[in-house]
């Protein structure tokens, strides 16, 4: 009997019933085998990872794929940059524009490409027509939220309709963003509320920005908002005189309001994708909170008491409060007085101007500012009043294979201190430790080595000659770097030292760790070289806390060692978080080679899912994507486990990590591997 025969359909039919995937899934129109295998695997292995929300729900598109053709786009039409930054829903400051980081799901490419354009449009439109310059409007509606849904919604009506005249090309577009179920999923503020069972009285106001079939068709009591919206899309700018298109729309948002309290209604809700206005980023006083920042330099209360009854007896002013800098040095200022004093001039600090002036004043030299900035930047607007400075990260979920948008945030904060005694009697006790590394940092100043593909040197570079030949003898134009040169001097290089602070490093651990970092610490000294040193220890995904003991632009002092000799351990080691903050930071630095040394005692651990295969794929991808970067990343284990190589050469790669057998090792072991790594 012959062997039984299989023909091309019925292996693509049992791939496809293997990973459950139909034609229409994989996008086949196959005609051979090789086509139908090479369609499949272009899922696995060309497209770029999925990402995901916290809670494990699907994403659409994400706003970093396509934010520089967005930006581009913006640009063109409006004839202006603009910063472009995270927050959900979309809003404006009236200088940067504010989006989702990613649309709802599924991802359909073509709709959240356009539901991102309406988004930004609408957000651009209020700033081009100025419809959140008037401070009074802005106050009136901060205060009362029917007021400011119903200006929303007549105020993004009459945005879109302005594009859509001056720009035919998007008519269509903005007519297919009203029926998309995403763009028009509904929300007060930022809680989403059901699209069914709208009143009647709102649904005149959606015309045209979202729409849904269970809406009921508005009967006498829609009458005021239809004829709102008449006079909003009515409405033609005066050529002289007239009500501007603020006073027409507090006009008719002021009439919608009465009119919704007599039916007892509530704030009509907003599609997504026109956002939400934020009065509350636009009116902050900054005189006020100046003002605010420097009242602690005053002193605690009984001392301000004390001061004030000083004055009356004499009856002057007030003794000047102390300088916290220091006899010697200039009193420090805060943030926003720093700012103030560099966009106001030297007189500030008399008498602080409103924020509404400042803003007004410098709102188009910041407008040029950001013209000038290249668009890699667009994604780091600044951040808004209240934020601690944190970064947030994604986490890669191993299970499902995606991403989970901002999963964690890394805080940068102070290393706890104490007594400098902690320092000095590390460094008492290794003295001679001490001076045998600068010796041997001291060698590593300078290195000796060939440069090649020079445009002049002092020796031909034979292979690059020999190609420059036969580029000629073909007809090219030849390269003309075909010199070497002999150099005795290295390469810069950053070094970042992570130290796990976590809390199974209590006893022993610690105080070997802070021990190995001091010695360290001086070898470096020698070598002059930018370096850092951070420990880490999280409490919670959205509480971990990278340590500054030493920030690379901090001098040694006696601040530093106070930190450096006095390490305390604390929360647990979610890894990857701290991995993609210091490649962060690497990355911002200007040396040529970078390298991250990571000190830890074990695997990392957290709490929930991050314990055992979760927290070493994502750390493994944590390395993954700071090597991406250019990061040279080195690993010291402190974890003497027989099994600790398996889960060592996941993360950190064959070759890419020491284990110490005995933790007593490690104040010398950890400058030797360093040595290896800038040799």
């Amino acid at each position: 009997m012959g062997a039984p025969t299989v023909s091309g359909d019925d292996t693509l039919k049992e791939t496809m019933e293997e990973y459950g995937l139909t034609a229409a899934e994989l996008g086949l129109a196959a005609e051979t085998d090789d086509d139908a295998e090479q369609a499949l695997l272009a899922r696995f292995l060309f497209e770029p990872p999925k990402r995901t929300a916290i809670g494990g729900e699907r994403n659409g598109l994400a706003l970093d794929r396509i934010v520089k053709q967005l930006t581009a786009l913006l640009r063109m039409l409006s004839g202006r940059s603009f910063q472009v930054a995270y927050s959900d829903p979309p809003a404006t400051d009236n200088l940067n524009i504010y989006l989702p980081k990613a649309v709802p799901a599924p991802e359909t490419y073509e709709q959240d490409l356009l539901l991102y354009r309406a988004m930004a449009l609408v957000q651009v439109g209020f700033l081009r027509h100025g419809i959140l310059q008037d401070r009074a409007v802005l106050a009136a509606i901060h205060r009362d939220w029917v007021l400011r849904s119903a200006f929303h919604l007549l105020a993004a009506r009459y945005v879109l309709r302005q594009w859509a005249e001056e720009y035919p090309g998007l008519r269509e577009d903005l007519r297919k963003v009203a029926l998309l179920d995403k763009a028009g999923a509904m929300r007060v503020n930022v809680t989403a509320v059901p699209r069914d069972g709208m009143p009647a009285a709102f649904v005149p106001l959606y015309e045209g920005l979202a729409t849904c079939l269970n809406w009921r068709s508005p009967g006498v009591e829609g009458d005021p908002a239809r004829q709102a919206v008449r006079v909003i899309d009515g409405y033609k700018s005066p050529a002289s005189g007239g009500p501007g298109i603020v006073t027409v729309l507090m006009a008719q948002a002021q009439l919608l309001r009465e009119h919704f309290h007599r039916l007892r209604l509530g704030p009509p809700p907003l599609p997504w994708f026109v956002g939400i206005i934020r009065p509350e980023w636009i009116l902050a006083d900054l005189a006020r909170d100046i003002a605010y920042e420097q009242e602690w330099k005053k002193g605690n209360k009984p001392l301000r008491q004390l001061l004030e009854a000083m004055a009356r007896n004499k009856g002057g002013a007030l003794p000047a409060p102390p300088n916290p800098s220091g006899p010697t040095g200039a009193p420090r200022q805060g943030l926003r007085a720093r700012l103030l004093a560099r966009i106001s001039g030297p007189d500030t600090s008399s008498k602080a101007p409103a924020y509404g002036a400042l803003r007004d004043e410098h709102v188009e030299n910041a407008r040029a500012a950001a013209a000038a900035r290249p668009e890699d930047d667009l994604l780091e607007a600044p951040p808004k009043p209240g934020a601690d400075g944190s970064r947030e990260y994604d986490e890669w979920d191993d299970a499902a294979g995606v991403y989970r948008f901002a999963a964690v945030k890394v805080t940068e904060v102070e290393a706890t201190t104490g007594p400098l005694g902690g320092y000095e009697k590390v460094v008492a006790a290794n003295q001679r430790q001490i001076k045998e590394l600068r010796r041997r940092f001291e060698a590593l100043r300078v290195e000796e080595r060939w440069l090649h593909g020079q445009a002049d040197g002092s020796e031909l570079d034979m292979n690059r000659a020999i190609a420059a030949l036969t580029d000629i003898a073909a007809g090219h134009q030849p390269d003309d770097r075909v010199y070497k040169r002999y150099v005795r001097q290295r390469q810069t290089v950053a070094i970042l030292t992570l130290v796990d602070l976590s809390g199974s490093t209590q006893g022993h651990v610690i105080h070997l760790e802070q021990e190995a970092i001091v010695l360290f610490a001086e070898g470096l000294k020698t070598l002059g070289f930018p370096h850092a040193f951070y420990g880490f220890g999280n409490t919670h995904p959205q509480e971990c806390q990278l340590q500054r003991i030493k920030g690379f632009d901090e001098p040694y002092g006696d601040a530093v060692y106070k930190r450096m000799g006095n390490l305390r351990p604390n929360g647990a080691t979610r890894l990857g978080a701290y991995l993609r903050h210091a490649g962060w930071l690497l990355g911002s630095r200007p040396q040529a080679r970078k390298v991250l040394l990571v000190v830890s005692d074990g695997k990392p651990e957290d709490r929930g899912e991050y314990r055992g295969k979760q927290g070493i794929r994502d750390t493994a991808m944590a390395v993954a994507e700071v090597r991406r970067l250019g990061v040279h990343v080195h690993c010291i284990s402190l974890d003497a486990n027989e099994d600790s190589d398996g889960y060592l050469g996941e993360i950190f790669g064959k070759g890419r990590y020491l284990k110490l057998d005995a933790v007593d090792a490690l104040p010398a072991r950890l400058p030797e591997v360093f040595r290896g790594l800038v040799r």
